[in-house]
């Protein structure tokens, strides 16, 4: 920081501002040296002039360029532009249907640069709340805000994001929309959220923590989500519908509930879109759309069943626990016991009709990822709206120890069957049918007759050699059917994101978001630090003492 003093006379008027790129701009990262000129008084009267020569790294996305500082550890993930890009889109067609404007809630907003994107290119916001409890993030956020001339549209906010939204729950004071976007998992911020959205407004959540949703410490997922998670080849859409189940519970508290619009599991993180509606007769109904999971250990065969059903006759609505348990002690198909999992949402996770007014609202110009958020809307129009979770096709060859059809021809096998098939565009290899298991299985024994398996060395308690001597009941035709090769594969769309580069999964927790100073930072990783040593030391000196007992004792 260099300060120069100048006599009292000398009066600027507008103090210059001006910057020098310090790299040939080949991409949308560049580095800055941004030289900012303020006035101030002295002690002894005179101006002074402090000349911040701050280096800045520049990042333009959308129709938003942010800085931040090069000296400072700052969040930005590049690849969450397929998510913001996604969020804009979304965000564009909410706000056609409210005339007076929409107001916008980011709970986490770090460097401001989503809630500048939403005021520079969604019509009709009148106003954005950038909220971060951080202290570098607030400053980030004011000088972005005013590089690109949103002042007028977004106010920064420095709360912590529950206090913020609880203090917005009046009806008069809600937001249209609520945006979360985390570092891990959104659960405690939720119960706020649910409360300061108003009647009809919009709720996009995203989860980073998709080791705790995908099975790897259910526990964790329960304490988190009131969902035992299970590991799965459908893990990532059962993670999706374990935190609309946990969206759901905490707006029934309220006397709310919610309509899923969109449900996205891409690259390392799940989000969601929902509509937040008022309704206690609406919320009675919750306990038929959350469902109990149960999943064989031995085939991964899986069977939901609804926590409670309604009857309706007439005006007549009756509310009714499931009968239970809907499965066997030991899996029909393999033999081998099963694992019990959630509640999960098992009501549908998209509204196509959105998906459809959603995907025609794309202008190609606007978005970089446009080809990636074109295929990935149209995979989500083909999945099958009421089958929740899917097969995996080498899951089903690994188990029985084949080599399986191609995709089409299965596919083929159940359409000619008579049932519906889609994939899920949360993976690749995906079989989301309402053909019972047994089916799925007899078209894995059918096509094992024509290519046999080596039954002589699997073990007699193998679940696939199970399966494969058990008779089938249907008769399967492998010939090709007309529907069997969807539209998003058959135009070649981009369904399925590449590696965009190396290392390219979430990015470590900003250390600005944590600590003020290195100093700060310092005094809590070397927390307990003598204590510990100190402990130590008491354990060789006591293990010391134990072993010359020994030692006496013996001679």
């Amino acid at each position: 920081m260099w300060i120069v003093r100048v006599p009292r006379y000398l009066r600027i008027r507008s103090p210059p501002v001006w910057s020098r790129t310090m790299a040939t701009k080949t991409s949308d990262i560049q580095v800055k040296d941004d030289v900012d000129i303020k006035k101030e008084k002295s002690e002894t009267g005179d101006c002074s002039i402090q000349i911040d020569t701050t280096p800045y790294t520049s990042v333009s996305e959308g129709k938003a360029e942010v800085l931040f500082p090069s000296t400072h550890d700052v969040f930005y993930n590049p690849v969450q532009e397929f998510n913001r890009d996604l969020s804009v889109a979304v965000l564009r067609l909410f706000a056609k249907e409210h005339q007076d404007g929409i107001r916008i809630l980011e709970g986490l907003a770090a460097s401001g640069l989503r809630s500048i994107r939403y005021a520079r290119e969604i019509e009709g916001v009148t106003e954005v709340v950038a909220n971060d409890i951080s202290k570098q993030a607030i400053e980030c956020m004011k000088r972005n805000i005013k590089h690109n001339n949103v002042e007028d549209v977004v106010i920064p906010s420095h709360k912590d994001a529950s206090m913020l939204m609880y203090e917005n729950r009046e009806p008069n004071k809600r937001f249209h929309a609520v945006d979360l976007d985390p570092y891990g998992s959104p659960h405690i911020f939720l119960d706020g959220a649910v409360q300061c959205v108003a009647d009809g407004g919009i709720l996009l959540v995203t989860c980073t923590d998709m080791a705790v949703l995908c099975g790897n410490s259910p526990e964790t997922s329960y304490i988190k989500y009131g969902s035992l998670s299970i590991k799965s080849k459908s893990c990532h859409e059962i993670a999706l519908r374990i935190v609309l189940q946990c969206i759901e519970a905490h707006a029934n508290r309220y006397g709310r509930y919610i309509v899923p619009l969109l449900s996205l599991s891409a690259d390392f993180y799940v989000r969601v879109v929902v509509r937040v509606f008022t309704s206690q007769a609406k919320c009675k109904e919750t306990f038929s759309k959350v469902s109990w999971l149960y999943q064989c250990v031995g085939c991964e065969t899986f069977t939901l069943q609804p926590l409670g059903r309604i009857l309706v006759s007439g005006k007549s609505i009756k509310y009714q626990l499931s009968s239970g348990p809907s499965i066997a002690q030991s899996c029909i198909h393999c033999g081998y016991r099963h694992l019990m999992a959630g509640p999960i949402w098992s009501a549908p996770i998209h509204d196509r009709e959105f998906l459809k007014n959603l995907k025609e609202s794309l202008i190609e110009e606007d978005f970089t990822t446009y080809r990636r958020m074109f295929g990935i809307l149209t995979m989500m129009e083909e999945e099958l709206p009421d089958v929740p979770l899917f097969y995996v096709v080498d899951k089903l060859a690994a188990v029985a120890g084949i080599n399986l059809c191609k995709m089409v021809q299965f596919r083929s096998a159940l359409l000619n069957a008579g049932f519906d098939v889609s994939m899920s565009h949360t993976c690749k290899a995906s079989v989301k049918t309402n053909a019972p298991a047994q089916l799925i299985w007899d078209i894995v024994r059918a096509w094992e007759k024509g290519h046999p398996a080596n039954r002589t060395k699997m073990k007699d308690d193998r679940p696939g050699k199970r399966i494969l001597e058990k008779a089938s009941e249907h008769t399967v035709n492998f010939e090709c059917h007309p529907d069997a090769n969807p539209e998003s594969r058959r135009k070649e769309l981009l369904r399925f994101q590449v590696k965009p580069e190396k290392n390219w999964g979430p990015k470590s927790r900003a250390k600005t978001s944590l600590f003020h100073t290195h100093e700060e930072e310092k005094r809590v990783r070397n927390q307990g630090k003598k204590r510990k040593h100190q402990n130590d030391l008491n354990v060789l000196e006591q293990t010391s003492k134990e072993n010359k007992q020994i030692n006496k004792d013996t001679v």
